[in-house]
């Protein structure tokens, strides 16, 4: 069970590394498929942390400022 929750954790780490790259690159589409992607897998508890991250972290990223939508 322990190697489930080590490969969850490394899925996740890995998948917000490639969206916050998406988000970098203004590839907003890419980004939120991704993120639904990555939700569909995660349980409640992980998907509150994962949406908490891009909550607070969205003014940081320049999301706020930039043109949408992406190319």
């Amino acid at each position: 069970m322990e190697k489930n929750i080590e490969n969850d954790n490394i899925y996740i780490l890995s998948s917000k590394k490639n969206i916050d790259n998406f988000i970098h690159k203004q590839e907003y589409r890419k980004a939120f498929g991704l993120i639904i992607l990555v939700l569909e897998r995660l349980n409640n508890n992980e998907k509150e942390e994962f949406i908490n991250y891009y909550s607070k972290n969205m003014a940081n990223m320049g999301i706020f400022t930039n043109r949408f939508p992406s190319k």
